[in-house]
């Protein structure tokens, strides 16, 4: 009755329709990945052990060349200028995908202002940390099959925020797409239990260099700055106060120092 008037109702359905569409076709696609890793499991059993290194090796060469040739370069250009242009960055990978976004994280602080590793032990804490992101910052969403609802979540609420979101999967049709303003695309095939990860590695590692490359001088500083407090502060072995002293021990020392003294004598 509402569409036939012209209400709300008629104005919404369409985009719901194509909603509940995009949906379908998601559920589809990790259906269909499920049953791959099933047939997957059933026929590596058969496989000559001295075999599988090369097998593994040579899937993992042309999972790469897949995503080269998939990559799109404007894309690629897009996200490197969202992140170098962010307030704060965002990274959110769980279960095998963690590894990859600490691996991420720690490179992107070396360029970046502010980086901030997402803890996803629950999805409460999830939205505890993302409780301020606002449309200068950006979230990079990290997941790959059997996708993470939480990430998912986390991806929605960025997007409810008006913030920018990176999402780096497998496919068009991952479910991370649906919150995601810029899809980096990498090949990753479920083989038994291990997920081949690495050409989201090699994306990553891409991303990383290019992000250098526009930062050469903020690296180098940064690097700077860290090799001189490391000289004057670490690193230093035996962290302790001595408690039976009144004042503490603040004064810094060579703690090979001694052992050459040792030696000589």
């Amino acid at each position: 009755m509402e569409e036939k008037n012209g209400g709300l109702f008629a104005r919404l359905s369409p985009r719901r329709r194509a909603d509940k569409k995009k949906r379908k076709e998601v559920e589809a696609y990790v259906g269909a990945q499920v049953a791959l890793a099933r047939e997957v499991d059933l026929s590596y059993g058969k496989i000559p052990q001295e075999k599988v290194p090369d097998m593994v090796m040579a899937g993992d060469m042309e999972k790469i060349r897949i995503t080269m040739e998939h990559l799109d370069p404007d894309v690629f250009s897009q996200a490197v200028d969202t992140l170098l242009s962010a307030g704060v960055v965002y990274i959110a990978g769980i279960r095998s995908c963690a590894p990859l976004a600490s691996f991420l994280a720690f490179y992107l602080r070396q360029i970046l202002p502010d980086v901030r590793l997402i803890s996803t032990n629950s999805a409460n804490e999830i939205f505890e940390q993302l409780i301020r992101i606002n449309s200068r910052d950006v979230l990079i969403g990290i997941s790959f099959p059997r996708y993470s609802m939480r990430v998912l979540k986390a991806m929605e609420f960025a997007n409810s925020r008006n913030a920018r979101t990176i999402s780096i999967t497998d496919s068009e049709n991952s479910p991370m797409n649906l919150y995601s303003s810029c899809n980096l695309l990498a090949r990753s095939d479920m083989v038994s239990i291990v997920d081949s990860l690495v050409a989201p590695m090699s994306i990553i590692n891409a991303l990383i260099v290019s992000l250098c490359i526009n930062r050469q001088k903020e690296v180098a500083a940064y690097l700077h700055e860290i090799e001189t407090y490391s000289d004057a502060f670490g690193p230093y072995q035996g962290d302790e106060i001595d408690a039976v002293r009144e004042e503490p021990v603040t004064e810094l020392k060579d703690p090979d120092s001694q052992s050459r003294r040792n030696y000589k004598e």
